[in-house]
């Protein structure tokens, strides 16, 4: 299942993807005509208080994205898989890629290099990910917002 925000909730959009959902995000709402004729059409969020004429559109009120991912949760909730937790680049919403670590040394800053083993990497825009101790934190809020407990290893 697609998601698609619009420019109003970019930061819904990257909480998303770090779920492992496919989310676009859109800066003009004419781009919904492109999935309107499909089978299953993708539920679009948005902040715009008037009608946007798109079937599966809905109005998220909070300005908080925790808030705003409690409005959705169950909608969002069935399409979570655990195996794709933060397993998405968070700019290009591309599902990232292992790398060997003597790949990436040049392109993370040195102590993390030397502190993590494992990373993944975005092949569209090159951005570098690792588990730091900010997965931690996501845990929680994953958890909270999926119902279950996430691969406390993801990479």
């Amino acid at each position: 299942m697609k998601f698609i925000c619009d420019v109003m909730l970019g930061k819904l959009t990257q909480y998303l993807r770090i779920l492992g959902l496919d989310t676009e995000y859109i800066r003009d709402v004419k781009m919904l005509e492109t999935y309107k004729e499909i089978d299953e059409p993708p539920y679009f969020f948005t902040k715009r208080s008037k009608m946007v004429g798109y079937e599966r559109c809905i109005f998220i009120k909070s300005d908080k994205v925790k808030e705003q991912l409690k409005e959705i949760s169950h909608i969002i909730r069935p399409f979570i898989d655990s195996g794709k937790v933060m397993n998405r680049c968070m700019i290009c919403n591309i599902e990232l890629i292992d790398v060997a670590k003597a790949d990436i040394e040049q392109l993370v800053p040195e102590f993390v290099f030397h502190k993590y083993e494992e990373f993944k990497n975005c092949p569209s825009c090159g951005r570098v990910y690792w588990e730091g101790s900010h997965t931690e934190h996501m845990a929680e809020w994953i958890e909270e917002i999926a119902g279950h407990t996430p691969d406390p290893n993801p990479l």
